[in-house]
C-alpha cells in the first residue's frame, strides 16, 4: 500500500482495524487477529490480510463514495483476499463483543 503504514495494534475487539486518513494509518487490531486463529484456526497472517485488505479500501475511496457503498466494497476486498468463511468469523468475534 503506497504511502499508507500498516501497524499491529491491541484494542478492545470492537472492530477488527482502523484507517486513519490524516496520519495514513492502518491499523490491525491483533486481539481480534489472535481470538480468529484460536476459535477458527485461521493463520494469522490470512486474518491480517483481510484486514489490510479491508482498510485499504477506506484507504483508496474518494469522498463522494457513499459510506455504506464503502463499506460493501472494503468487504467485497476482504472476502477476495481471505474467502467469505474467515469473514464471516472475523464478524463472528466481532458480534460477540456487541452481544
Amino acid at each position: 500500500m503506497t504511502g499508507i503504514t500498516v501497524i499491529e495494534e491491541r484494542w478492545a475487539p470492537v472492530s477488527a482495524g482502523e484507517y486513519d486518513c490524516r496520519t495514513r494509518l492502518v491499523s490491525v487490531n491483533m486481539t481480534v487477529v489472535d481470538e480468529v486463529h484460536a476459535r477458527f484456526g485461521h493463520e494469522p497472517a490470512s486474518v491480517i490480510a483481510a484486514i489490510v485488505a479491508h482498510e485499504r479500501v477506506h484507504a483508496l475511496s474518494t469522498r463522494d463514495v457513499a459510506p455504506h457503498e464503502e463499506e460493501v466494497r472494503a468487504r467485497v476486498a476482504a472476502t477476495e483476499v481471505a474467502g467469505p468463511e474467515l469473514v464471516s468469523h472475523i464478524d463472528d468475534v466481532l458480534a460477540g463483543v456487541w452481544k
